[in-house]
């Protein structure tokens, strides 16, 4: 090549040089859904090319998350993908300025957005299910009660580990269960 121009052949993969890696994807799905999986930092972080710890601010499964979401609700008549997404920006803005303020290290805005989007999960599965089952009931009450638990527990586990945090994981599960109520709401009602 002249005049220092790159060839097509060294230039990395568009979704490596996307940052989005599928076997991360699914380690952090995997993570969410069962419980017995203990969050670890190499899921939270990758290296980058001096070897040097960064945060994984993928955004790509908490976008396909949401709209999942969005479509399990629309299965019941419902068009919330304007709630769904103002709820996230909100909480997602709202939820990065607590974690700042109660971190030692600090955390990156698009990091919180990815472990709150990642632990969406269960909140799909439960509009799924309130497409077959009454919402009034005591029933769905329960489990609704139980996937915010749910949702809330694994975050808190995200963020204890993201921000070293590992005393805090009550008082980190607190604001994100009020997060999680709101969908819960949307994904219910």
């Amino acid at each position: 090549p002249m005049g220092g121009a790159v060839s097509i052949e060294d230039e990395p993969p568009l979704l490596e040089e996307l940052g989005i890696d599928f076997s991360k994807i699914y380690q952090k799905t995997v993570s969410v859904l069962n419980p017995m999986v203990k969050v670890t930092e190499e899921m939270m972080y990758t290296r980058n090319h001096e070897g040097k710890l960064e945060p994984d601010n993928d955004l790509a499964g908490p976008i396909l998350i949401a709209l999942m979401l969005g479509a399990s609700m629309m299965l019941r008549g419902k068009l919330q993908f304007g709630s769904i997404y103002g709820l996230g920006v909100v909480g997602c803005t709202s939820l990065w300025l607590v974690m700042t303020l109660m971190s030692k290290r600090g955390i990156d805005i698009y990091q919180t957005a990815s472990i709150l989007g990642y632990c969406l999960l269960p909140m799909v599965l439960l509009a799924f299910f309130s497409v077959f089952f009454s919402a009034t009931g005591p029933v769905m009450t329960l489990l609704a009660s139980g996937v915010v638990g749910w949702c809330s527990w694994r975050s808190s586990d995200m963020f204890t580990i993201s921000m070293e945090a590992h005393n805090e994981k009550v008082l980190i599960a607190y604001p994100v269960a009020l997060f999680y109520a709101g969908f819960a709401l949307l994904a219910v009602f």
